[in-house]
C-alpha cells in the first residue's frame, strides 16, 4: 500500500507541475510584457452537433483498431486494461482543456463557440476520446508495420543536462511564444511535450525519445503518425458534418502540431502506466556515491 501511494504521489507531482506551468506561464508572460489578453472573435457556424459526431467517430475508430489488434496479436487494451484506458481518457480530457486554454492566448484556431467556457467544455469531450485512441492506433500500427529502425542511433546525452535544456526551451516557448506569436508559435505548441519529457528525465523515467540512442525510432514515428491520423479523422468528420473551423496555421504546420500531439499522448500514457507497472518511485537525480571508497579497519 505504501509503495502504491508513493507511485501515485510521483505521478501526481509531475502532472501537477506540468498543469501548473501551462496554466500560469502564458498569463505571466502577458503581465511581464504589459500586454492585455484579447478574446478571439468566434466565427459563424455549427459547433456542438459536429463535435459530438466527431467524438463518436473517433471512439468507433479506436474500438475498431483495438479489435483488429486483438485479432492479430491477442492483446487488447480495452479487454485487458480497462482501468488504464479509463484513466487515459481522464488525462485526455484534461489535456484537451489545457490545449484549448493555451489557444486562448495563441489563437491558432477559431470555432463558433460563443464563450471560452464552451470551448473548454468541447475540448473535454474531444480530448477524452483522442488520447486513448492515439494509443490504440499506435499499437495497431506497431503490429501492422513492425518497423526495424535501429540503423540511425543518436548519441546518448546526459539526462540531467538534457532535462535542463528541454525545460528552458519549454519555459521559453510558453513565455516568449505568448508574446511573439508569429515568430515562436512552433516552440509554443512544442512546449507541453518538451516540458513533460524534461519532468520525466528529472524523475529518471523513460520518455518517448528514450529509444533513439539505441536507434529505435518506432515509438516516435508511429506516435507522430497516430496523432496525424486520429486528429485528421476528428477534423474531417467535424467538417463533413457541418462544423465551422478556421486554422491560422498552414496544412504542413497543422500536420506537425498533430504529430506533436500524438507524441504528447504517448508520453502521458506512459506516465499514467507507471502505476500499472508497479514501479517504485524514482528520485529527482539521486546523488552520486562518493567517488573514493572509504574502508575502516577494526583493531583486533
Amino acid at each position: 500500500m505504501a509503495s502504491n501511494f508513493a507511485e501515485w504521489q510521483s505521478v501526481i507531482t509531475r502532472l501537477a507541475a506540468f498543469v501548473v506551468a501551462l496554466l500560469l506561464l502564458p498569463p505571466l508572460a502577458l503581465t511581464l510584457s504589459g500586454e492585455e489578453w484579447v478574446a478571439s472573435t468566434p466565427i459563424a457556424g455549427a459547433v456542438w452537433l459536429p463535435a459530438i459526431f466527431s467524438t463518436f467517430a473517433v471512439l468507433a475508430f479506436g474500438i475498431l483498431l483495438d479489435t483488429l489488434t486483438f485479432q492479430r496479436t491477442e492483446h487488447s487494451l480495452l479487454r485487458a486494461q480497462r482501468g488504464y484506458v479509463l484513466w487515459c481518457g481522464v488525462a485526455g480530457a484534461f489535456t484537451g482543456v489545457l490545449f484549448a486554454y493555451l489557444n486562448l492566448f495563441e489563437g491558432a484556431w477559431l470555432t463558433p463557440a460563443s464563450t471560452e467556457s464552451i470551448a473548454l467544455l468541447l475540448a473535454v469531450f474531444l480530448g477524452a476520446a483522442l488520447l486513448p485512441v492515439v494509443l490504440f492506433t499506435r499499437l495497431w500500427l506497431a503490429g501492422l508495420l513492425r518497423l526495424r529502425t535501429r540503423r540511425f542511433a543518436l548519441p546518448a546525452l546526459h539526462a540531467e543536462i538534457t532535462a535542463y535544456i528541454l525545460l528552458l526551451m519549454a519555459l521559453g516557448g510558453l513565455l516568449g511564444g505568448t508574446i511573439w506569436i508569429n515568430h515562436l508559435g512552433g516552440l509554443f505548441w512544442s512546449s507541453p511535450l518538451l516540458l513533460l519529457v524534461s519532468l520525466q528525465l528529472f524523475w529518471n523515467e523513460s520518455s518517448v525519445f528514450s529509444g533513439l540512442p539505441q536507434g529505435d525510432w518506432s515509438r516516435v514515428l508511429l506516435g507522430a503518425v497516430s496523432g496525424i491520423v486520429v486528429g485528421g479523422l476528428a477534423l474531417t468528420v467535424y467538417r463533413i458534418t457541418g462544423g465551422a473551423l478556421y486554422f491560422a496555421a498552414s496544412a504542413w504546420q497543422l500536420s506537425a502540431y498533430l504529430a506533436l500531439f500524438g507524441l504528447l499522448c504517448l508520453q502521458i500514457g506512459d506516465v499514467v502506466a507507471e502505476h500499472w507497472r508497479g514501479k517504485p518511485r524514482g528520485e529527482v537525480f539521486p546523488k552520486k556515491p562518493f567517488p573514493i571508497s572509504v574502508v575502516v579497519k577494526k583493531d583486533r
